[in-house]
């Protein structure tokens, strides 16, 4: 993926100004100070948002994992994380990695916070995508929670480009590359 002097603004506040980077396959960290225009960056290239200037190559098929884990209440972790699974059998492989294979059943307001975004994360690998992008997944998980989430999404979207835009500097060390904006 290529972005070229990306811009964006919100009324008179530029959160981002000719952003260019180029991002292959592996994992590429995002990072910068809040408010700086990461999440306006995924959502720009998910097609949520429309960028005043430049450009983006098209990042093929998208599966995004959002800030919030954006579960159905209605139905269970698994059920949830199945939604979009590009082949049977997956979600719930990736569940159990993530060390929910105890909580397939539970619906997401018995769920903590974590194991939600654990739930979300889960969703966003079982689907079938080109570019993934990952807006803040690991946070609100306990250290070795977020290594082994970080480790999933080194193993389920390998050969694939991944965004992802965090604050925790060891995660980001982890990444094959960082952009920083600001």
């Amino acid at each position: 993926m290529k972005v070229e002097k990306l811009s964006k603004a919100f009324g008179e506040k530029s959160v981002l100004k000719d952003l260019s980077f180029e991002a292959g396959v592996g994992i590429t960290g995002i990072s910068g100070p809040s408010g700086i225009g990461k999440t306006t960056l995924l959502r720009i290239i998910a097609g949520l948002e429309t960028a005043d200037g430049g450009s983006f190559l098209d990042a093929g098929k998208i599966s995004y994992c959002f800030q919030e884990p954006r579960l159905l209440p209605w139905r269970s972790a698994l059920e949830n994380a199945s939604l979009a699974e590009r082949s049977p059998g997956l979600a719930k492989e990736i569940l159990c990695v993530l060390g929910l294979s105890d909580d397939l059943s539970l619906k997401p307001s018995e769920l903590s916070g974590g194991m939600q975004r654990r739930v979300a994360l889960a969703r966003a690998l079982a689907a079938s995508f080109d570019t993934l992008l990952l807006d803040e997944p690991f946070s609100g998980l306990d250290r070795q929670a977020a290594e082994n989430a970080f480790d999933a999404v080194r193993k389920y979207a390998e050969n694939k480009c991944v965004l992802l835009v965090s604050h925790d500097g060891e995660m980001l060390e982890k990444a094959d590359r960082t952009v920083y904006i600001g």
